[in-house]
Order: C-alpha cells, then structure tokens, then sequence
C-alpha cells in the first residue's frame, strides 16, 4: 500500500475527527481513536494489522516525544513541593489496584494466578491520553502535577510488580518453586537500563542546546536525541517511554526556568504526529473481541476494579499524605488510561505462558484478550474522565504560555514610549553624547517634525568615529539607515515577533498606524523576551495554589 497515502489519509480524517469531537465538547483523542476504530479491521479494514505493524516506528517516536514531554515537566522545585504526597497515592493506587483487580479476577474465574497476573497489569497507568488531555486544556496545579508524575513513576512500579507476580503465578501452574531474585533481576535491569540510557543522554543534549546559540538547530538536534534514546531504549529491550520521561526531566531540570524554547519547538513539531498515533491505536483495537465467550463479562469486571483502586487509592493516599483537597478527590479520574506498559507486559505474560502449553497457554490467550478489551474501553472512556478531573479541580485553561501571552497583545501594549531619538540635524559630537546617556545599540531618527526617519547603529558609526575634525561636519541624517522592519501600534505582537526572527533584527521602531511616519515608541527583541518570560512566570506563580 502507498504509505503517502496512507499517512495523509490518518492525518486529515484523524483532524476532522477531534474538531467534530472538539466541538461535541469531549477531548479531540477521542475523536482520533474513533477515526481509528472505524479505518481499522473492525469496520473498514483500511489500517489492517499489517499496515498498522510497518507504522511500529512512528508509533516509537510519538511514545519517546510523550514521555520526553511528561519529563519535562517533572521539575525539582515544583516535584518537591508535592514529593511526599506523590509517592504515597503512587504506592497506595497502584497496590490497592492490584489486590482488587486480582481479588474479582481470582473469584470469577477461580484462578489465583489469573489474578495475580491481571492485577499486576492493571496498576500500570498510560501516559499517553493522560498528558494529550492535559495539554489541550492547558491544565496547570497541584492535580496537573501530581496526575504527571504519577504516569511516569507509575510505569517503573508496575514492572516490580508483575516481577513479582509473575513468579507467583508461574510457580503457581507449573507447580514449581522459582527463584525469587532471578524473575526480579530482569524488571530491575530493565529500569537501571533506561534510567541511564536518559540520564546520558539528557546531560549531553543539555550540554549541546547551552552551546547551540541558533535557533533552527534546536530542533533537529532535540529530535534526533529523542530517537536515539528510543533507538537505544528497542536495542536494549527496555522502556522507550520511561528512558524518554528522564531524558525530558534531566535536561528540564538542567536548564533554566526560563529556557524552554527547545520544549515548545517539540510541541509545535508533535501535533501530526500525535494523531498518526492515536489513530493507530484505535487501529489497533478490535472490538469483536467483547464478542469472545465470557470476555466481555471479565473486562468489565477487571474495569470496574480497576477504576476503583485507582479513585480509592489517590484518595486514600491524597488524605494519608495531606495532598491538595482537589488532588485526594479527582486524582483518580486522571489515571484511567490504561496502554504501552500494560498491553506490553500482557503480550510478554502470554509469550511466557504460551511455552508452558496447556492449561498456561490458555491462561496467555485470555490475559492478552482481556487487556485488548479493557484497553479498547478505557481508551475511550479515559480522555472523558481526565477532563472531568482537571475540570472539577478548576485546572483547565491555567497553563500559561509565551505564546498566549503573545497571541493577547498588540505591538501598543508592550513597547517602550520613553525612549532615546536623535534629531537627522544632530552632528556626531551630539550623537556620542545621546549615545553615552543609554545602554542601546540601535536608535531611531527623526526629522525636526517629529518624523521618523531611520535608524543608526552603533556598528555602522564605527569608521566614522575613527575620522579626526568630523564632530560637526557629519550630521545624524548622513548616518541614517533604512530600517529592515517598521511596525504600528495596532499590529498583533504575534506578527511582530515572527518578523524579529525573520528579518533576524534585534530592534524595530514602531510608528502610530499603517503607512504614518510618526514616531511613537520602539520594540528591542532582547527586552521583549525578557518581558514576556517574566509575565509568565508571574502568572503562572500567581495561578499555583
């Protein structure tokens, strides 16, 4: 199949889909993954299994972009604040979770070990919808936090468990007992790896971007860090995601708050990625699978066991550790989504058990088929419930970006009207005195009506300096330069800012309106900046609670 095709195909529809869904007023994954359900084997059949599979790395990037996001946003200061409260509902949500699903696993189907195996995979949580939700409500606070750094602990912590369960289950078939240490070994190895492998890789991107001074190479060298920790992440047989989490929070952590160009480059980059993704993953579900014998019954059971350890748990451990009064009650909701480690560690339960034949074969096919069912429920229903959590807590529309900032003002907002000028009929004795008198480079000129006439720099004046008996012969107007840019009062800042970087200036004088030669302020691009990274950490700090 011609994958042009195909890609443009997900892409558009996949965007049509999460703008209806966008305006039925539910999360535009939603509609992603709807699009998917329809163009894959369950109805169309358009995305089949086999056109789904050679997508398998554009699946991997948009995995490591999510988890280098998430990590991203796990910073020190802020994780500090929340550290005590975080670890307690993480182990609480996740164990209570595993009891209660390996509970009702174990009395419906009379299979300790179902239970056990089942109840690992149900702590896991899946970051992927859970931080696509976050985003496209701009969530900011103590729940946003708090929900962020559970998912990316929280895969570590399902891994330990299922190493032990699974030792428990296999022993538990077989009828043999295995040696402890030796099944831990491998969940423990798998995490040092990926920790190390981000670590390494984080310190040397952060290392690269502080001596990377040009914009345009932020990118590239962002995103082809990225894909090697996924690269490595595959090659080690290890967690993409939970490499990715630390390779976005040790640079996130390393950089100043301030510096956050290369993350909102990777945001702007990700949006077609994203929807190539979830339309994949809805793909990737079969339906009919609810159709298979007492499928339906167990996933809805494993469903409502699940959703209970984890809205009780985040409770129980939001009172126990006195979290946030909207994190002990609408964590839970945020913590529905259930994908990558789970379906993962289902198909390594069933590879395991598949080999053991019998009465463990079966239990591999029905551990992946109750997975498949519950991950294709809960992909729908959790993007509903992690707006509803962020909602009720009044998290949503908080997050406050340079970009919002920018897309609120005119260029009359932000720009100086107290400023130098110099008269076109000042001589250079003048002009060096204006010049003393102020820390700029670039100043504007301007007629003896007030008009405006251009620009003199202090790197053009350089030769001039250097002629003797030149003081009163040489007037600013034979210094005068055209400028590369003029702005107007009215003019978006959005606008402005875009031609800073095209036009590559670091000042822009700023006239009344279109077409007018009245000179009424000025815009420095070093100023600007400053300006708008201040305004949003005051915002941000004054909408934390």
């Amino acid at each position: 199949m011609n994958i042009l095709l195909v890609i443009g195909v997900i892409i558009i529809l996949g965007a049509v889909g999460g703008k209806i869904f966008k305006k039925l007023n539910l999360p535009q994954i939603t509609g992603y993954i709807i699009i998917g359900l329809i163009l894959g084997r369950t109805f169309v059949g358009f995305l089949d299994a086999s056109t789904v599979n050679s997508f398998r790395p554009v699946i991997q990037l948009a995995l490591g972009i999510i988890g280098f996001m998430i990590g991203s946003e796990i910073q020190l200061d802020r994780f500090k604040r929340y550290s005590r409260s975080i670890y307690t509902i993480l182990f609480i949500e996740a164990f209570l979770t595993f009891f209660l699903v390996a509970g009702v696993t174990a009395v419906i189907t009379q299979k300790i070990y179902m239970g056990l195996i089942l109840g690992a995979l149900a702590s896991a949580t899946a970051p992927a919808a859970t931080y696509s939700v976050l985003g496209e409500y701009k969530a900011r606070g103590p729940l946003t936090m708090t929900t962020l750094s559970i998912v990316a602990l929280d895969d570590a912590l399902a891994l330990l468990i299922y190493g032990f369960a699974s030792v428990f289950a296999r022993s538990l078939i077989v009828h043999a007992d295995l040696p402890m240490i030796r099944m831990m070994a491998i969940p423990l190895a798998q995490i040092i790896t990926s920790v190390f492998v981000g670590a390494l890789a984080g310190v040397v991107l952060h290392k690269i971007i502080a001596k990377t001074h040009d914009r345009e190479r932020m990118l590239p060298f962002a995103l082809g860090t990225i894909i090697l920790v996924v690269g490595l992440s595959i090659y080690f047989k290890v967690d993409p995601i939970l490499a990715s989490m630390v390779l976005g929070a040790v640079v996130s952590n390393l950089q100043s708050s301030e510096n956050r160009e290369m993350f909102d480059l990777i945001k702007r980059f990700s949006p077609p990625i994203f929807i190539l993704f979830f339309v994949l993953v809805g793909a990737r579900l079969d339906a009919r699978t609810l159709a298979e014998g007492n499928i339906l019954f167990l996933a809805i059971a494993y469903i409502v066991a699940r959703s209970i350890g984890k809205v009780a748990g985040a409770y129980l451990g939001g009172k126990l550790s006195g979290a946030k009064p909207t994190v002990t009650k609408y964590l839970g909701f945020c913590l529905f989504d259930q994908a990558g480690v789970a379906v993962g560690l289902a198909i390594a339960a069933y590879h395991t058990f598949s080999v053991l034949g019998g009465e463990a074969a079966l239990a591999g096919v029905t551990i992946i088929s109750i997975i498949t069912a519950t991950t294709f429920l809960l992909q729908l229903i959790a993007p509903p419930m992690i707006k509803f959590g962020i909602k009720k807590a009044d998290e949503m529309n908080r997050d406050i970006t340079a970009e919002d900032i920018i897309e609120k003002y005119k260029v009359a907002d932000v720009m100086a009207r107290d400023f130098p000028t110099i008269k076109e009929n000042n001589n250079l004795h003048e002009i060096i005195d204006i010049m003393k008198q102020t820390d700029s480079y670039t100043y504007s000129v301007i007629g003896a009506d007030g008009s405006f006439k251009g620009l003199i720099t202090l790197g053009e004046m350089r030769d001039t300096f250097n002629e003797e008996q030149m003081d009163q012969l040489v007037l600013a107007g034979d210094l005068v330069q055209d400028p590369v840019f003029v702005a107007s009062e009215e003019q978006p800042l959005k606008d402005v800012i875009d031609e800073f970087k095209i036009k590559n200036t670091g000042y822009i004088p700023v006239v009344e309106k279109s077409g007018s030669n009245k000179l009424v302020g000025q815009l420095e691009y070093k100023k600007l900046k400053d300006y708008i990274e201040k305004e949003v950490l005051f915002r941000q700090q004054e909408l934390e609670v």
